[in-house]
């Protein structure tokens, strides 16, 4: 018994370094067939340039009433509901309409990128209802987005509670930044390329 024990955990452990091997190889391969492809190295770029145009005008906009990062991957937008929602609640505060009529301005000159919107809560109170709270939410924004000329294909939402905290919720300030809407933007490079835009913009 103990030797079909070791043999199945050998075996399991033979298919993960495969895996991650392979997962290597494929990245690896991505990366010399760009280096490789003179237009898709070019479309890489263009498509870098976008999305720093795009970062720079949000940052812009938000006025600092939101952490604006551009990422490896496009750019993500941490709204605190402290300031852009009511207490427990998914409706907007007054607060929040001015500085979200500019991001939705900016989003919506840039039609090629694809907008994920995810709400989170921290560990306080009702499970259950922290992750409706955060779908809620989540919501409430994509349909700002949408009624702001952000159209509704482009957008997507999730709501994970208190499940992926970004802080220790045993400190007040903690949960405030684990209590988030996280609104990251990739760019739709098959859209962004046919398009043909001159200038990355």
């Amino acid at each position: 018994m103990k030797s079909l024990y070791l043999f199945a955990s050998l075996a399991i452990i033979f298919n993960v370094i495969v895996s991650c091997n392979s997962s290597k190889n494929i990245t690896i391969k991505k990366n010399n067939s760009r280096k490789n492809d003179p237009a898709a190295a070019e479309a890489a770029v263009k498509i870098g340039k976008m999305l720093d145009f795009l970062a720079t005008d949000l940052i812009g906009a938000s006025s600092q009433k939101a952490d604006v990062i551009r990422t490896s991957e496009g750019i993500s937008i941490t709204l605190q509901p402290d300031f852009y929602f009511e207490s427990s609640s998914e409706r907007l505060s007054s607060d929040a309409i001015g500085t979200l009529d500019d991001i939705s301005s900016v989003l919506s000159q840039y039609p090629f990128k694809e907008i994920f919107i995810e709400g989170h809560a921290d560990s306080s109170g009702n499970q259950l209802n922290n992750k409706k709270l955060s779908e809620m939410r989540a919501k409430t924004v994509a349909l700002y987005f949408k009624t702001h000329a952000v159209t509704a294909d482009r957008l997507a939402i999730a709501g994970y509670g208190a499940t992926m905290p970004i802080e220790s919720n045993s400190t007040p300030e903690g949960r405030r930044k684990n209590r988030r809407v996280l609104v990251k933007i990739r760019a739709n490079e098959e859209k962004f390329l046919a398009s043909k835009v001159p200038g990355g913009k």
